[in-house]
């Protein structure tokens, strides 16, 4: 049996993360006990002092650990935004944002993280705690502030207006219903699980419906200025 006071190795802390993402995933703060996240990363109880001193650092820890993974999986695509908004062209933009939203349904329906991260990310925003400001700085607003830029540079308006930042929140709501009412579309389909071919029409509807607002609002926007 291993030393209790033994130091731990980072690669223990990468294996307790990663199974207290999967248990904070599946069941609430008070639903989680550390002995099941030690158990299932394969490490002693003195790891989580160790590493992270107790139950609630371990939570708040985990969040960070998550929103790191998530956002680094966007890495490419933000070089290619951050591109196209300084050339300030409307269509690539819009082309960018549709394809935006579109990976990150993918992600959240078949992602390594796909299981845990919604079930995570959906309590901080229903009951939010200390781990929504982590999830908030790392995650939410630099990917709703992203979403917000591309539709300001389609429409050619401030990022920072009030109809703009709905708008973005009003297409990343119309991804994460997907991943949110995932329970009621499946039992519609009468099957228990998305197919790849589910998630290629999700992702090709996804699409149509964000063009088609873009388009629309631009349209509406383009009116409004010849008004």
């Amino acid at each position: 049996m291993p030393d209790q006071t033994e130091p731990q190795t980072p690669d223990t802390r990468e294996r307790l993360l990663q199974a207290a993402v999967i248990a904070f995933g599946r069941r609430d703060y008070d639903g989680v006990s550390i002995r099941e996240v030690v158990e299932a990363a394969g490490a002693n109880i003195a790891a989580i002092s160790y590493h992270f001193g107790g139950k609630q650092e371990l939570y708040l820890a985990t969040v960070a650990y998550l929103a790191d993974r998530l956002h680094a999986g966007m890495a490419d695509q933000l070089h290619q935004i951050k591109q196209a908004i300084s050339e300030g062209e409307p269509e690539p933009c819009a082309q960018l944002l549709c394809r935006f939203l579109g990976r990150f349904l993918e992600q959240m329906l078949t992602g390594e993280l796909g299981e845990s991260a919604p079930g995570i990310i959906f309590r901080e925003q229903h009951r939010p705690t200390d781990a929504f400001e982590i999830l908030y700085a790392k995650l939410l607003e630099p990917m709703h502030t992203t979403l917000a830029s591309l539709v300001a540079c389609h429409l050619g308006r401030a990022a920072d207006e009030r109809e703009v930042i709905t708008l973005s929140h009003a297409l990343l709501g119309q991804t994460m219903i997907f991943r949110i009412g995932r329970t009621t579309l499946l039992r519609r389909l009468h099957q228990s699980a998305y197919t790849p071919a589910d998630i290629a029409q999700i992702k090709s509807a996804l699409a149509g419906y964000c063009h088609s607002v873009l388009s629309t609002y631009h349209h509406n926007s383009s009116t409004d200025d010849h008004s």
